[in-house]
């Protein structure tokens, strides 16, 4: 019986293996159209490398990227094939080893054709200083003010990374931001003569480059956006991680994002026009900042002293202002009156509801610092509809990044104790609808965990230059706790969002107490 049971075992074992498929490594035959090396030598791309730098072959691809800042990518390459008598060709154009000069500021196709007529393709693409696209930015004079406009020139070098329609846009350009803006590195507002689209984003006038100097991670605002778009928040912004050099200066790693603007790529809603005084064109659209600077031309205050600046329209007529003023005020009074729960005849009747809780869901678990009563937070109101929460903004100041007001803790409700939402949050229905999105979230967490880690290693390189120019890895800015390194502002991060859902989850019953 042992005997025929052993017998079994191994035949059944034999089938297994026979039966398992054979992967035999890839062979190159004596007639391979293939590189055996591909190198760009310093002594034939003068002015251009000081050393050589040899690219690397996988598969059918080769890259290289030079450390050159300069926006000249039309370089000699000097390569070996496996058989002699061996033409390599670009568009036809035959190409000589240390001799031909290519143009590589768009990805280049080699074909390699043996002398029996074999023909192999490869794409080749040169990226240069730190991989991620490039903005120079020459401008008629200093940028200093972020009042008065500076006219320049933008030139972009995509670095392969985007297809991108102009590479040199008239612009003008001034400063932006208020704590920002007097930091050693400076963010930027910048204006197109027209409008263009940029890095994949849809054409637009009015861009912002942020300068991110205080948040070491460099990667706050753009999780942020990331969260935002996950939860569906309305009108979220988009970001761009791009190097900045302005009349030949490194000014360091930045982020390309839109204004917030009305815009039928950005806060859609209609324009409100001067003559839209009366009737349903007089109910939108507004844009509206929660903001305690009250630092735009239009602007007022509630009864209970919420201030509000008008972001849009520009020039409002007094009609205009009259109307948004008391839509503000009467959603203010709903939400402090006895029956602020009622679905009909309480704050339900103002806003839309889940447009302030995605908002809030974002900012809650970043925790940030201005978005609870200060300013960044921005409302709309589109044209006969009601009062919505929009583009989640500034983050530099949260996720752990302050030593102030207990900013840098990852316990404790934030934003659920700012103006409106801590009343709203006592309607059980508000806070089940918060909880369910919250719930939502939570299972998607780990995709923002791996985008901050797939954005990290996709800075690394921009991220040593950025602070090769600001050297602040062990200072304290902005009372910030320094770490060091890069790489452990990453960790940090990462850990505090981790911390901070944590407890998010494990207290939301509490939510609003």
């Amino acid at each position: 019986f042992y005997l025929l049971y052993f017998v079994l075992f191994i035949a059944i074992y034999s089938c297994k293996k026979e039966n398992k498929p054979i992967v035999d490594p890839p062979i190159i035959t004596p007639d391979s159209a293939a590189f055996t090396s591909v190198v760009l030598e310093a002594k034939n791309n003068a002015g251009k490398l000081t050393a050589d730098i040899t690219c690397n072959i996988t598969g059918n691809e080769i890259t290289a990227v030079i450390p050159s800042m300069q926006n000249d990518r039309k370089l000699v390459v000097t390569f070996a094939t496996i058989n002699a008598g061996t033409v390599v060709k670009v568009n036809d154009t035959l190409q000589v080893s240390g001799t031909t000069l290519t143009d590589f500021n768009k990805p280049v196709t080699y074909a390699v054709t043996t002398p029996k007529g074999v023909t192999q393709n490869y794409t080749f693409k040169i990226k240069n200083f730190t991989g991620i696209p490039i903005f120079y930015l020459t401008t008629s004079g200093p940028v200093v003010s972020k009042d008065d406009y500076v006219t320049g020139t933008l030139v972009i070098n995509t670095n392969n990374e985007y297809e991108q329609e102009k590479l040199t846009i008239p612009l003008q350009i001034k400063g932006r931001g208020n704590a920002t803006w007097v930091l050693p590195k400076k963010p930027y507002r910048l204006k197109f003569d027209t409008k263009a689209a940029m890095l994949g984003l849809p054409a637009a006038k009015n861009w912002v480059l942020l300068a991110n100097y205080n948040d070491k991670s460099l990667l706050r605002t753009s999780a942020a956006f990331k969260l935002g778009q996950m939860v569906g928040a309305d009108f979220t912004n988009h970001g761009r991680a791009v190097e900045v050099v302005m009349n030949g200066e490194y000014l360091g790693s930045y982020l390309l994002t839109e204004q917030v603007e009305v815009n039928d790529d950005r806060v859609d809603i209609p324009e409100i026009d001067a003559d839209d005084v009366s009737g349903e064109k007089l109910t939108g659209g507004y844009l509206l900042e929660f903001d305690y600077r009250l630092d735009e031309e239009f602007w007022f205050k509630t009864a209970g002293g919420a201030p509000f600046t008008i972001k849009s329209p520009e020039d409002i007529e007094p009609q205009q202002l009259a109307y948004i003023t008391n839509y503000i005020q009467d959603f203010e009074n709903s939400v402090i009156s006895p029956d602020f729960a009622d679905p009909v005849n309480g704050y339900a009747k103002y806003i839309n509801t889940d447009s302030f809780i995605k908002w809030c869901v974002v900012e809650e678990l970043m925790r940030n610092t201005d978005a609870r009563n200060f300013s960044s937070i921005f409302y709309y109101k589109d044209r006969n509809g009601k009062l919505g929460m929009c583009s989640v903004w500034d983050f530099d100041n949260s996720g752990g990044n302050l030593k102030y007001d207990c900013a840098d803790v990852s316990a404790g409700w934030w934003i659920s104790k700012g103006p409106y939402f801590q009343r709203m949050f006592k309607d059980p229905a508000f806070k089940a609808k918060f909880a369910q999105e919250w719930n939502e979230l939570k299972a998607k967490l780990p995709e923002l965990y791996t985008y901050i880690d797939d954005a990290a290693q996709y800075l690394n390189l921009s991220q040593q230059e950025n602070f090769k120019r600001w050297n602040i890895l062990n200072e304290d800015i902005c009372a910030t706790t320094p770490l060091g390194t890069y790489n452990k502002e990453v960790e940090y991060l990462k850990a505090w969002l981790v911390k901070r859902a944590s407890w998010i989850d494990a207290n939301l019953a509490t939510v609003g107490e």
